[in-house]
């Protein structure tokens, strides 16, 4: 009985150490190794854009906020699939579906919205990047023969100013609570 206890104890430590630290150790096993950039699209959905208007509007807000409210947006919107989706963020909003394009394509529409609107673009930049992902240095693609794992999609926000880039992934960030991933 003891025995058992002492295991339980053991579990539950390691799993809430896991959880508590889960950015630190992603961030420590996992590596993004930036390969492409693609063209940030606007949003012309006009539902999701009165949505966000409505919810900055009379709002100041900071870089993290603007950060934070598109994260949110995101994962409202859009549920994971490994199946067939636009990667057009107007058109993931249609069927709330969408993989790691589809989420980071949306992610920087939004965030270019807000961006726009709180009179931010000459001090920040987004960037919808591609790029591979390695775990414990090792290319994961290279594992997986389907074409859906050929790369993986994230972004950048960079400050003007300083020159610092932040890189974050709303697929993870949306399942994992995870919100900055490091590049290789």
């Amino acid at each position: 009985m003891k025995r058992l206890k002492n295991i339980l104890k053991y579990t539950v430590i390691i799993a809430l150490t896991i959880i508590l630290c889960r950015g630190f150790l992603y961030r420590s096993l996992v590596k993004y190794n930036k390969i492409n950039v693609r063209k940030n699209m606007a949003l012309t959905n006009v539902n999701l854009i009165n949505e966000i208007d409505a919810q900055i509007k009379n709002k100041i807000l900071n870089i993290e906020d603007v950060i934070d409210l598109s994260n949110q947006i995101t994962s409202e919107k859009l549920k994971f699939t490994f199946n067939k989706a636009p990667s057009n963020p107007n058109n993931t909003l249609i069927k709330n579906r969408a993989h790691c394009v589809g989420y980071a394509a949306l992610f920087n529409a939004i965030r270019n919205h807000i961006l726009k609107h709180q009179n931010m673009t000459e001090h920040y930049e987004f960037t919808h990047l591609v790029g591979k992902l390695h775990v414990l240095g090792y290319d994961i693609h290279n594992v997986f023969d389907r074409p859906f794992f050929k790369d993986h999609d994230f972004n950048a926000k960079r400050n003007k100013i300083s020159g610092k880039t932040i890189f974050t992934d709303p697929s993870v960030r949306d399942y994992l609570r995870i919100k900055r991933v490091r590049l290789k």
